[in-house]
């Protein structure tokens, strides 16, 4: 029975090998990296489950012991600790991919493909199955990017030529040049003594991991592409790093909670770049992203596992074995030190890290079946599993209750919230098919399967309001029926709105949905202006050197007259972004309606200075300025020809002009949301 569990285990280490790279499912709202990650956690879990149990059949613990085993352990358990401890939103620290889902399972799956591999020819099928997983991967990468299967497949999603199935064109780019790197050594260093089969599969992934690795590149930097993939720099994210580590040095701000990092902590220098207006959700240097979000513990323990790898390469090169085996050490050992120093430059996605971990998995198993003349020459303290027992009658016991109360309820909330995703996406289906009334019912389902999940309720809150927006549409008036539905689908959209906010408060963009909210209610619901406006307020100090925000709020008192105070903050925006054309037009607009033509005008020179002259925006600015100079009594300018325009002076949202709805105050933005919604009538289609 124990062997059959071992087997069981090491074809559960070939499947997740195999399918990582490959697997992903158009069921879910992301068809990649959660499915991906969903595969991991079901296959780490039922892995640890399996090999604890072997613990009590022989009554004894067995595990490998490796220099990089305590480096993983604490690697871990920081992960663990900094999403309980430090997270605002739990659930989003185990279900975002490459978050402490992927961490953890990676480093279960290490020790359960490590200590299931016990023979030479079970090492074959783990580098083999390797080999051809990114073989397939690199082979589908060539076909797509080559353009050939883009021009005569009809799925929608299929046809971009840089699609992969690892679901990042990036990633899989950079995946692949760290398999290169591991086939190139190892193929200098076997010269097809390992056998015909193995050499040709390795030359062969070799082939196909750098045609394709050329051929992205091309479609990503040399091609005219919107795919085109942007990195936040090296300076900024050292700056919200150090910012990041003041509020929680030891386990940082929490795993996935970088986004938040970004908004909070960015320097203001930042505007004055061209991708000012892109939110980050991960760091291009992994050690700084590392910094911020887990801190220093988590860092430390990463710096730990660099060392350790760094050394295990070092001294197994210096040794004076000549096999097979020794060259797949040395490989793979070399290509995780590269890859771990690469991601000092470039962001890491769950493809990324899962073949880091592979990659380790094989050098530690390879290690045990080296020999002992030849760990001892290296001086890696490499133990098999099966020299390294611990007898115990109740050791063995307690590994599988510490087992079993980490892998059941996460099964438990992992299982739900992938149903969620499931009937999330068949409502986005709903949605862009226009059936109004089939969307709404499917996204309360899915808040019952999942309630902490903020992008549900968000969604959940807009669907609410374009209800109550289409059945008052054109409409002076309302039935008692009608303003009945409509009022309770208003508070509806608000409590989800609130309830967003409340499962993650750091989150400026729930804060930012429950403001437009407010705002488009303004000519509907009395009380919303000020709603609207402490919102706005929220979300600024979520994201203080935003000039959007700035803007957006100061829109709101520009549409209520209150002129003084939307030049004050349309002047904060403009100190925000001295660039900002749409800033100082705004900020004209609220001089000329207070009747200050001269600052009007200087405010709209600005914007003549600022934006290209060959676009609509400057014909536009250019016909204001020449009106406001004449009011102001100084030289009007020559317009030239009209264009396209996109300058615009802030309004609210458009909403029905009906007797304004009386809402309870409890729907304020500072009431604590209720953890669940509760359904408002379903409305007609």
């Amino acid at each position: 029975m124990t062997d059959t569990l071992k087997k069981i285990n090491h074809f559960i280490s070939l499947g997740v090998i195999l399918l990582t790279p490959l697997f992903f499912l158009p069921i879910t709202s992301e068809y990649y990296e959660f499915n991906k990650q969903a595969l991991l956690i079901l296959a780490a879990g039922i892995s640890l489950i399996l090999w604890v149990t072997t613990f009590i059949m022989e009554k004894q613990v067995r595990v490998t012991r490796s220099p990089v085993g305590l480096p993983l352990i604490t690697l871990g358990l920081a992960w663990i600790l900094s999403s309980f401890l430090r997270t605002p939103n739990r659930l989003d620290a185990l279900l975002d991919p490459g978050q402490t889902g992927t961490v953890v399972s990676l480093v279960i799956l290490f020790f359960t493909v490590v200590n299931s591999t016990h023979t030479k020819k079970q090492l074959d099928a783990i580098v083999t199955t390797f080999l051809i997983s990114f073989a397939l991967l690199s082979f589908l990468t060539v076909l797509w990017a080559s353009g050939l299967i883009p021009a005569v497949i009809p799925t929608s999603f299929l046809k971009n030529p840089l699609w992969t199935p690892s679901g990042n064109s990036f990633g899989t780019l950079t995946s692949l040049a760290v398999v290169s790197v591991f086939l190139i050594v190892y193929l200098a260093k076997t010269r097809a003594r390992e056998g015909k089969f193995r050499f040709f599969l390795s030359l062969t992934t070799l082939i196909l991991s750098l045609v394709g690795v050329s051929l992205t590149s091309y479609r990503l930097f040399f091609q005219a592409s919107s795919a085109k993939p942007v990195f936040l720099s090296q300076a900024v994210s050292w700056s919200i790093s150090l910012e990041a580590l003041k509020s929680s040095p030891l386990l940082g701000t929490g795993p996935a909670t970088f986004l938040s990092d970004f908004t909070r902590f960015r320097p203001i220098s930042y505007n004055l770049s061209d991708i000012w207006a892109v939110r980050f959700a991960s760091g291009s240097n992994y050690y700084l992203q590392l910094l911020a979000t887990i801190g220093l513990l988590g860092l430390l323990a990463y710096l730990f596992l660099l060392v350790k790898t760094v050394r295990m390469f070092t001294k197994s090169f210096k040794t004076a074995a000549d096999s097979p085996l020794h060259a797949l050490v040395v490989a793979a050992s070399l290509a995780v030190v590269v890859a771990m120093v690469a991601q000092l430059f470039i962001p890491t996605n769950l493809v990324y890290q899962a073949t880091i971990f592979f990659l380790l998995s094989i050098v530690v198993a390879a290690y045990k079946h080296l020999g002992s003349a030849q760990v001892q020459e290296a001086n890696i303290n490499i133990v098999a599993a099966d020299n390294a027992g611990v007898n115990s009658p109740i050791l063995p016991w307690l590994s599988l209750v510490l087992s079993a109360g980490l892998v059941l309820p996460v099964f438990y909330f992992a299982g739900r919230a992938y149903a969620a995703e499931v009937m999330f996406q068949k409502a986005l289906r709903l949605a862009n098919s226009n059936d109004g009334k089939g969307t709404y019912e499917t996204l309360i389902s899915t808040i019952r399967l999942n309630p902490y999940r903020d992008t549900y309720r968000i969604t959940y809150s807009q669907t609410n309001l374009l209800l109550a927006n289409s059945i008052a549409s054109g409409k002076t008036d309302l039935t008692d029926e009608q303003r009945n539905t409509v009022t309770q689908l208003i508070q509806q959209a608000i409590r989800e709105a609130k309830n967003a906010v409340a499962l993650n408060p750091a989150k400026v963009s729930n804060l930012e949905n429950l403001a437009t909210i407010y705002r488009s209610l303004i000519p509907l619901a009395q009380g919303a202006d000020s709603w609207t406006v402490a919102s706005y307020r929220q979300a600024i100090q979520l994201d203080p050197v935003n000039p959007n925000l700035r803007i957006a709020l100061g829109g709101i008192y520009y549409g209520a007259k209150n002129y003084d105070e939307a030049i004050r903050l349309f002047t904060d925006a403009v100190n925000l972004k001295p660039n900002h054309a749409n800033a100082f037009y705004n900020l004209a607009a609220a001089y000329r309606e207070k009747g200050d033509f001269a600052r009007a005008a200087a405010a709209m020179q600005t914007v003549v200075n600022t934006v290209d002259k060959d676009s609509a925006d400057y014909s536009k600015a250019l016909e204001e300025l020449t009106e406001l100079q004449k009011k102001a009594g100084e030289q009007a300018a020559t317009p030239p020809q009209p264009a396209e325009t996109q300058l615009s002076t802030p309004q609210p949202l458009p909403s029905p002009k009906i007797t304004p709805i009386q809402l309870p105050a409890d729907l304020g933005p500072e009431t604590t949301p209720s953890p669940a919604p509760t359904a408002a009538p379903t409305p007609a289609q």
